[in-house]
């Protein structure tokens, strides 16, 4: 690697060039070990690493086309690499996830809201549970009012339509 040869700490002069070699290097290290193609190029162009070019020389300025066309092959197969990882991201369960809020929010749906507004509705049932067997164990009810359930949790016909509807539509989706 051309880039560590140039920036080793051990090659500088000084104890203050030797300081600022190593930032470099820790840049390089830390774009070579991410495999970050573009990075290193990028601090190799900052750091103008390289011959100067003529450019009344042809075979300077080929020399320089035909490394900046490797550079772009280079940066063209990262590229196409990250998209098959951002492909393969998509296809997990949090990149499920991911689109699916996406998509909410472009219809205007707080998924968040949605969420805590059926936690709240879970905790309720859970309260009322718990308030009835408290009466039960008071003896404010009968056996027969035990074993038939809280009231308030049987859901009405209308209520039961509507959660068939809203699973339909969700089908549909």
């Amino acid at each position: 690697m051309r880039l560590a040869e140039i920036f080793h700490p051990d090659k500088a002069p000084d104890s203050e060039t030797q300081k600022y070699h190593t930032q470099i290097m820790q840049e390089i290290n830390i774009a070579y070990q991410e495999g970050d193609l573009a990075r290193l190029l990028e601090i190799e162009s900052r750091q103008q690493v390289g011959e100067a070019v003529d450019l009344n020389n042809e075979d300077d300025l080929t020399r320089k086309c035909r490394h900046i066309e490797q550079q772009n092959q280079i940066l063209l197969a990262q590229y196409e690499n990250l998209k098959q990882e951002l492909r393969k991201a998509k296809n997990t369960p949090e990149g499920a996830m991911v689109a699916s809020s996406r998509k909410a929010a472009k219809q205007g749906i707080d998924a968040v809201a949605g969420m805590v507004e059926a936690i709240e509705s879970q905790i309720q049932a859970v309260s009322q549970i718990r308030d009835f067997v408290k009466d039960f164990q008071q003896q404010k009810l009968t056996i027969q009012e035990f074993l038939a359930g809280p009231v308030s949790l049987h859901p009405s016909e209308e209520e039961l339509l509507q959660d068939i509807l809203e699973q339909m539509l969700l089908e549909l989706i």
